[in-house]
């Protein structure tokens, strides 16, 4: 006898192939949901090295976003400045606050900048007006980071841009200052050590000048204002463990202050 309220059978199997084809549909983008695009800068050790696999900047982010599947694509840090705005990645690391539809985070990476001259040279400078009358060798858009006296010097423009040099490489940066006299060379001071002893160059051999803030801190910007809280969540947590300045060790990255101290 039929049973006119019973079904199909055949639906019972279309049912399932809808429900696990559903299911399927949200493992998937669940798993897209973890995956991140970081942009980050070209190699510059110890912050950033291998072609981005590792480094200071590299491992801060990897234990602060412990859980996402985090692709480092590696750029011009005037293009990383920018990524997050023009959709190329999802955070970008090492960058200052310029505004547009993102999310900053707290700050994650100190660098010390110094303008650095060869002792042989004998160059007198003790103030960053003095820097003019000599090559300047500095990395991407960094008259807009040192200062409002750096800026007005070196700006497009200005009387003395011509000798102001900047590089996309900051390994092509440190090997030009040890190729030619009379220049100085402006950069985190952990960067210039590390290529110097990389190629063969004594620093027992150059002069550091204090010319700028004793130290620049930089943010991670993102496109999502959820993953930028929980990436200052863990940051702090890293501080408060003791995580970060063995980060820090690790790279052998000495700084008589951290972001550490600003993080409330």
């Amino acid at each position: 006898m039929n049973n006119t309220n019973s079904k199909p059978r055949y639906l019972l199997p279309l049912k399932l192939a809808i429900y696990s084809s559903a299911l399927l549909a949200v493992v998937h983008l669940s798993a897209e949901q973890r995956k991140l695009i970081v942009a980050i800068s070209t190699d510059m050790p110890p912050y950033v090295m291998d072609n981005g696999s590792k480094g200071l900047e590299v491992d801060i982010v990897r234990q602060a976003l412990e859980g996402y599947e985090l692709e480092f694509v590696q750029m011009p840090l005037t293009y990383v400045q920018s990524a997050v705005q023009n959709q190329k990645a999802d955070i970008a690391i090492g960058v200052l606050v310029d505004g547009g539809e993102i999310y900053y985070s707290d700050h994650l990476v100190t660098f010390v900048n110094f303008a650095i001259s060869k002792k042989s040279d004998s160059l007198a400078i003790n103030t960053i007006d003095d820097l003019k009358t000599h090559p300047v060798l500095t990395w991407q858009n960094a008259y807009l980071e040192l200062g409002d006296e750096f800026k007005t010097l070196f700006s497009p423009g200005s009387e003395y841009r011509s000798n102001y040099h900047e590089f996309g490489n900051q390994a092509d940066q440190v090997a030009q200052f040890w190729k030619a006299d009379k220049q100085v060379i402006v950069i985190d001071r952990s960067i210039f050590e590390f290529f110097s002893k990389a190629m063969k160059q004594s620093t027992d051999n150059v002069e550091y000048h204090s010319l700028f803030p004793p130290a620049t801190d930089f943010k991670a910007s993102f496109k999502d204002k959820a993953i930028k809280d929980a990436f200052n969540k863990n940051l702090k947590e890293m501080c408060q463990s003791g995580d970060y300045v063995k980060l820090l060790e690790v790279y052998d990255v000495e700084l008589e202050t951290t972001v550490c101290d600003k993080i409330k």
